[in-house]
């Protein structure tokens, strides 16, 4: 009997304990959410008008001034900085090798996203706790940028904002990452940043190819003016008008829980994975909470350490078996979180309830299994 479609593609039984991770396919939206998509598949609608109201409702749910869908936090980003760059002209006329300017520990993967139609990435790092981050900002300068990760910040989020103020050139925020989505997006905007970016992916859980770009009303409606469906940089950076009704349905979803009870459940699930996988030899789960990153989030992640001298290449083979299982178990595919080679770190937001015990009983099998004969247990 020939194979389905998704059985071709490579869609096999799947425990994800990476998280929202978009190589691991962003996110597995709703039904709720799902049913609107195809509900807006079946009806015509004039794309500025949607990308309007979808800021109407983002501003009742979020509290910001304006916003606007995107075809992810990457692109949202990146016409944040076409804004900041078309604003920086209008106002100054010719802009000599326009860069926007980023702390070094931020510079991530995704620092690119803001290096589009010409600009620069200025690197900074502060050299004492006296100095100010509007001493960094110069002619050149269109805009600052503030990522969430999870290094260590130089410049908060404060200072950055007042630099900005004080020099007149927009503040950008990259919070891709941000979870329970709008808590944290409404602790953001209280800074009064320009734009803040986020994925509609991971915390909101709707469609995988989009983003938000929300904040102020100038500058929104700027960027928005630049971005699809209009034609300019953005044009490009398609988004439907199924992604757009799927994505505010996950908003309208998210309006409605309860972050407290939503956290406590993250919480109770990586502490029962947790304390299944005591007794194995040589092996320490700890849960790690709140995720420490330089802005706080009240998101568990599980580090998993192989305490032997082999412990790296065990938590490597540990890896391996878990991807090629049965079914097969996804981690976090570098230690963001836990620095240590000897680890593995799990993320159970994107783990379904039904499959806790699931993901346990193959977790401490493999564990098992690599740590029973130490080095020989590594093939």
């Amino acid at each position: 009997m020939a194979k389905g479609t998704l059985e071709q593609l490579g869609f096999v039984k799947t425990v994800n304990a990476g998280g929202h991770i978009t190589v691991y396919g962003g996110s597995c939206p709703d039904p709720q959410v799902v049913r609107a998509m195809d509900e807006a598949s079946r009806r015509w609608v004039d794309m500025r008008e949607l990308q309007k109201n979808a800021g109407k409702m983002l501003r009742s749910y979020l509290g910001c001034e304006d916003g606007f869908v995107t075809s992810g936090a990457y692109a949202a980003n990146a016409m944040a900085a076409q804004a900041a760059l078309s604003l920086a002209r209008e106002r100054r006329g010719r802009v000599d090798a326009p860069n926007v300017v980023i702390q070094a520990c931020h510079v991530t993967k995704y620092a690119d996203s803001f290096v589009t139609g010409g600009i620069g990435l200025k690197e900074v790092k502060r050299a004492s706790e006296s100095e100010s981050f509007a001493e960094h900002i110069d002619a050149s300068t269109v805009a600052v940028v503030y990522v969430v990760n999870e290094v260590d910040l130089e410049f908060s989020l404060k200072e950055t904002v007042d630099a900005c103020r004080e020099k007149g050139v927009p503040a950008i925020v990259d919070a891709a990452v941000v979870d329970p989505a709008i808590r944290g997006i409404k602790e953001l905007l209280a800074y009064a940043p320009d734009s803040v970016s986020v994925s509609g992916g991971k915390s909101f859980n709707g469609p995988n190819a989009t983003g938000l770009l929300v904040g102020k009303t100038g500058f929104v409606s700027r960027a928005r003016g630049l971005s699809f469906p209009n034609y300019g940089p953005g044009r490009a950076m398609k988004v439907s008008k199924e992604q757009i009704a799927g994505l505010m349905k996950a908003v309208e979803m998210a309006g409605a829980s309860k972050d407290e009870s939503l956290i406590d459940e993250w919480r109770k699930r990586t502490e029962e994975v947790r304390d299944s996988l005591s007794g194995i030899p040589h092996v320490r789960a700890e849960v790690i909470f709140p995720w420490k990153l330089n802005f706080p989030q009240p998101v568990p992640r599980l580090g998993i350490f192989i305490e032997t001298p082999d412990g790296e290449q065990m938590a490597d083979e540990a890896k391996r078996r878990l991807s090629e299982g049965d079914p097969r178990v996804l981690v976090r595919p570098t230690n963001d979180v836990v620095k240590a080679k000897n680890s593995i770190t799990l993320d159970l937001r994107t783990v379904r309830r039904g499959e806790v015990r699931v993901l346990a009983e193959s977790l401490r099998a493999v564990l098992s299994a690599v740590t029973k004969h130490g080095r020989r247990g590594v093939k």
